[in-house]
């Protein structure tokens, strides 16, 4: 049994630094099978997350439930284990304590990305294939009206969005690093991300699902795939920025790089 049930800052870091490395030594076809999994995990909590909207998407009470059961695709993607684009952020403090190169990390999210594109698209299409996004159904509505939602973002708000929710996203995977329980890991993860539902912030591997399946509802999909593509461009960006700026503000990361900056 571990002496405590919670790690402090400085352990957290350097399970943040193990995994990082971790992840460098994976072979690419793991990396790309994990991230097919994560990219599947967060389209089931999204489905979950709208059929709870579905009947009234306004209510604060809708949204904190919906909330609620989103954590679940995060939950899956920590306990059960996946590879997640916005999770791997994270990875900066691995590079900044200088156990592995730039390039390593630009490779495990280029993989990862598509593997989670890949994850999201395939629940879609069982989602589709179950009858679930028919234009007349509470939830086929609700999710073609928050594709149009997304899709009218422009480019900086889309990018702000992505910054806020991943913030929160990887507040969440470290808050859960920091529990060494699994109760503790579901509870650390569970508030973040339903702060990110209320808040209504832009998640790039959550957007793989809600565009898709809200354009297939609308019978719009292929008309306007290139719109769907402007979305996802400036949330990755606003998400790759939201969660580096968790790990450059954490003291262990911020001490390193103002030692690295005061030898430049």
């Amino acid at each position: 049994m571990p002496e405590s049930l919670i790690l402090t800052p400085k352990e957290m870091n350097d399970s943040l630094v193990n995994i990082g490395r971790k992840k460098v030594g994976m072979k690419l076809s793991q990396v790309f099978m994990y991230a097919i999994l994560a990219g599947m995990y967060i389209a089931l909590g999204a489905i979950a997350a709208s059929i709870v909207l579905a009947p009234d998407p306004g209510q604060g009470a809708a949204k904190f439930f919906a909330g609620v059961v989103f954590s679940t695709g995060l939950i899956l993607v920590v306990v059960a284990g996946g590879e997640l684009f916005t999770g791997n952020m994270l990875m900066t403090a691995g590079y900044i304590e200088k156990k592995y190169f730039f390039a390593h990390i630009i490779k495990n999210w280029a993989v990862v990305w598509l593997g989670n594109f890949v994850g999201a698209a395939f629940v879609v299409y069982l989602f589709y294939g179950s009858g679930y996004l028919h234009s007349d159904s509470p939830v086929g509505q609700y999710l073609a009206g928050a594709a149009d939602k997304k899709l009218a973002l422009d480019f900086f708000q889309a990018f702000l969005r992505g910054i806020l929710c991943n913030i929160l996203v990887c507040l969440a995977v470290v808050l859960s690093l920091s529990s060494v329980s699994t109760e503790g890991k579901i509870l650390a993860i569970m508030f973040p991300i339903t702060a990110f539902i209320i808040g209504g912030y832009e998640h790039c591997v959550a957007n793989m699902f809600f565009l898709p399946a809200g354009l297939l509802a609308k019978g719009e999909f292929v008309s306007r795939w290139p719109e769907m593509i402007r979305n996802l461009f400036p949330v990755t960006l606003g998400n790759i920025v939201g969660g580096v700026i968790i790990v450059l503000l954490h003291p262990q990361s911020f001490k390193r790089l103002k030692k690295y900056l005061g030898k430049q």
